[in-house]
């Protein structure tokens, strides 16, 4: 007698993955979203930073102000508990619909008692959009070194650092103050952004970049990026309690 032939095993499905996995698929699609959002505006730093270091004899003010615009701007956009609120308010973003319809389903891990509106959860909304600061810096860091490296710029490389770093700073800065304070903080938040790129524009135009100064920025940065992230998981708990509550 032959013996009996194995059966091949069934290949795993989207219920099979692990959760850390399903958890990372919302946040991966509401970070697309918001790159969607801002691309316009990374296009417009893009350009002037590849464009100033042409036209200007000290360009490092100038990438160092567009750097801290396109940081605040971000954080204006996307920052603070106005944001939570409309989120769980809606659902959450379309980006967010593919865990929330999964959930539906028999079988399917379903979220816990603290997961925010939209299936993100706590603290993942502000993490989305800290990612998204830090690619869209990134980004302008290397647009900067271009247009600094054309022009011949002396230190061309430390100067793309220092603007992306101190406009990365300012970002997560800003972010943190809105989820620390709120929507009233909107205006007063705005008026601080304008402070800082004039003060940034000063120093770096009477004093001259290291990199312990980026080294200082980066890891001032990492700090206010934890303050950040506490408060807005803080913030998407307190948003999802009605949704829960209906």
């Amino acid at each position: 007698m032959s013996e009996p032939r194995s059966r091949p095993a069934p290949a795993p499905g989207p219920d099979d993955a692990p959760q850390w996995a399903n958890d990372l698929v919302p946040i991966a699609e509401y970070a697309r979203a918001l790159l969607r959002a801002d691309a316009p505006a990374l296009l417009v730093a893009v350009v002037v930073v590849l464009a100033t270091p042409q036209l200007v004899v000290h360009p490092a003010p100038w990438v160092a102000a567009v750097c801290v615009a396109l940081g605040g701007f971000i954080a204006l956009r996307h920052g603070g508990r106005a944001r939570a609120a409309a989120d769980a308010s809606t659902g959450g973003t379309r980006a967010a619909a593919p865990r929330s319809e999964s959930e539906g389903r028999p079988g399917a891990p379903r979220a816990d008692a603290g997961a925010a509106a939209g299936g993100l959860r706590p603290g993942a909304r502000t993490g989305a959009l800290l990612a998204v600061l830090d690619l869209l810096l990134t980004a302008t860091g290397l647009a900067a070194l271009a247009g600094l490296a054309l022009a011949g710029a002396d230190r061309a490389l430390l100067v793309a650092a220092a603007g992306a770093a101190t406009g990365l700073t300012a970002g997560v800065g800003a972010s943190a103050v809105m989820e620390l304070m709120g929507r009233r903080s909107n205006g007063a938040v705005a008026a601080l952004a304008v402070a800082v790129i004039a003060v940034v524009a000063y120093g770096f135009a009477r004093l001259a970049p290291t990199w312990w100064w980026v080294l200082g920025l980066a890891i001032g940065a990492d700090a206010v990026s934890l303050i950040a992230l506490r408060a807005g998981a803080r913030n998407d708990r307190r948003a999802a309690r009605p949704a829960d509550n209906a």
